[in-house]
C-alpha cells in the first residue's frame, strides 16, 4: 500500500469543490469553539457525580427467550448484508404490525427538548408498563447476576462466532454484540437532596435503552451513538431506597460495522436547584477577532423546574486558562448583569456581549498556541447563589480561500489528506 499526502491549495475543480465544502463546515463551526462543563467544588448547588462502579448485569440466552418489555416491533433480518459496500442504498422501510404493547410512546418524550415546535413534541400516556417486573422492584434478588463496572460492553470478550451462517457476521466484528440485557443500581440519594433537580447522564448505551426508577418507567433512548438525560426527580425517594434498572435492546445485522453492546460509556448523577443552567445550556459565538480586540456573544438557557415564577440574575465573568485548564489570575472581561423572570416550567434564553482586548488566540501547533478562555455564569435568586456553570471556549479567526486554502489568524494552515491506493 502506497501513501501519498495531498496539501491545499487544490488545483483540479473537483478539489476545489471539495475544498469549498470543507470551508463552509469550517467557517460555519468556526464561532462556535465552546464546550460546556459542569462543576461541584466551588458551587455545592451543583453537583456532577459518577455513578459508574457496582452495577448488576444480567444477559438473556437469547433474544428470543427475553421479557416483552419491547421498545418497538421490528423486522426479521432475513438477509445477510455483509456483502454489500458500506455506501450501498439503505433497504426500504417495512411496515410491521404489533401484537404486544411497545414502549416507544413512553420513550419518546425523552426528546422533547430537541424539537422546536411544542406543538410537535410526544405527550407521554398514562400508567408505567413494566412496573410490576421483577427486575424493576427494590426487593429482587440479583446477587447471582454478573458485578460489573461501567463502561461495560458486554460483547468484548467474545467468544468471536465462526461460520457463513453466524448470527454476527464479518462486517459487525462477528462478537456477540446482539441480546437483550439488564442493568440495575442502587443509588445513594441523601434526604438533604429532597427539593433538588436530579437527572440521570448517560454517555452512551448500546441500545433502545428503557429506563426504570422505584418502579417507575422514567423514560429511555433508542439511539446507541448519542449520549442523553432523564430526569429523575419525580420517581426518587430521597432519604430512603431508590433502585435504577436499564434494560437494552441490541438487534442482529443493525450496522456495518462493530456496534459494541451494553452501557459503553460513562454514566452520572448530576444534581442541580429547581432554577438552574440547562444542560448544554451556554452558547458561546466570537463575531469578531483580531489581535487587538475581540467581541464574544453569549447566550444562557435557564431552566425552572420549581413550582414558583422568581426573579434571576446572571453574572458571567471570562477568565483566562492555562495549559492545564485552570484559571489564572482576575477575570479578563465580564458581562454585563442580566436578569429575567422564569415562569414555573418554562426556559428563558438571555443573550450579552463583551469585548476581550488583546485576546490570547486558539491556533494550532507548532506555530501557534491553542490558548483558552473559561466563562464562569453565575445564577442568583435574592442575592444568594443558586447555581454556576462553566464554558471553556477558544477565540480564533478562520478564513477559507479555495485558491490558497485555509488560514487561521491569519496563517496559512495546509490541510494534509492521507490517501491510500492499493497496489
Amino acid at each position: 500500500m502506497s501513501k501519498k499526502r495531498l496539501s491545499l491549495p487544490f488545483k483540479s475543480t473537483a478539489l476545489k469543490a471539495f475544498a469549498g465544502v470543507l470551508g463552509l463546515i469550517l467557517l460555519a463551526s468556526a464561532p462556535i469553539f465552546a464546550q460546556t462543563r459542569t462543576t461541584g467544588v466551588e458551587n455545592v448547588a451543583r453537583q456532577r457525580i459518577s455513578i459508574n462502579n457496582n452495577w448488576s448485569f444480567y444477559k438473556y440466552v437469547s433474544a428470543d427467550k427475553a421479557d416483552n418489555l419491547i421498545y418497538d416491533v421490528r423486522p426479521e433480518a432475513t438477509e445477510d448484508t455483509d456483502h454489500k459496500v458500506a455506501d450501498a442504498k439503505p433497504t426500504e422501510a417495512v411496515e410491521v404490525a404489533a401484537t404486544a404493547q411497545v414502549l416507544k410512546p413512553w420513550i419518546l418524550p425523552t426528546g422533547n427538548d430537541f424539537i422546536k415546535d411544542p406543538a410537535k413534541r410526544h405527550t407521554r400516556p398514562e400508567g408505567s408498563p413494566g412496573a410490576d417486573f421483577p427486575f424493576v422492584q427494590a426487593d429482587f434478588d440479583d446477587s447471582s447476576w454478573e458485578r460489573v463496572n461501567l463502561p461495560h460492553d458486554w460483547a468484548i470478550k467474545g467468544p468471536f462466532l465462526e461460520g457463513p451462517d453466524a448470527e454476527v457476521g464479518g462486517s459487525m466484528g462477528r462478537l456477540p454484540s446482539p441480546g437483550v440485557a439488564w442493568y440495575r443500581k442502587d443509588l445513594d440519594i441523601p434526604a438533604s437532596d429532597a427539593g433538588k433537580s436530579i437527572f440521570l447522564d448517560v454517555d452512551g448505551a448500546m441500545s433502545y435503552a428503557i429506563v426504570w426508577l422505584n418502579g417507575h418507567l422514567v423514560g429511555g433512548w433508542p439511539y446507541g451513538y448519542s449520549s442523553w438525560r432523564l430526569d429523575l426527580t419525580p420517581y426518587l425517594n430521597p432519604g430512603g431506597e431508590n433502585q435504577l434498572a436499564i434494560r437494552l435492546d441490541n438487534p442482529t445485522v443493525s450496522s456495518r460495522w462493530y456496534p459494541g453492546g451494553g452501557i459503553y460509556r460513562n454514566v452520572w448523577l448530576t444534581k442541580t436547584n429547581p432554577v438552574h443552567v440547562s444542560q448544554w445550556g451556554t452558547d458561546v459565538t466570537t463575531k469578531e477577532v483580531s489581535k487587538a480586540f475581540a467581541i464574544v456573544d453569549l447566550e444562557v438557557s435557564i431552566d425552572n423546574d420549581s413550582g414558583k415564577d422568581p426573579n434571576v440574575e446572571a453574572i458571567t465573568q471570562v477568565f483566562a486558562l492555562d495549559k492545564d485548564g485552570k484559571k489564572t489570575g482576575k477575570a479578563v472581561a465580564s458581562f454585563k448583569l442580566m436578569k429575567t423572570g422564569v415562569a414555573a416550567g418554562e426556559r428563558v434564553r438571555l443573550k450579552g456581549s463583551v469585548t476581550i482586548k488583546n485576546p490570547r488566540l486558539w491556533g494550532p501547533p507548532p506555530t501557534q498556541t491553542p490558548h483558552r478562555y473559561l466563562a464562569v455564569t453565575t445564577l442568583r435568586q435574592q442575592g444568594k447563589p443558586v447555581d454556576t456553570y462553566e464554558t471553556p471556549f477558544g477565540i480564533r479567526d478562520l478564513r477559507f480561500d479555495p485558491e490558497t486554502g485555509l488560514y487561521v489568524n491569519g496563517e496559512r494552515i495546509y490541510i494534509k489528506v492521507l490517501t491510500s491506493t492499493m497496489i
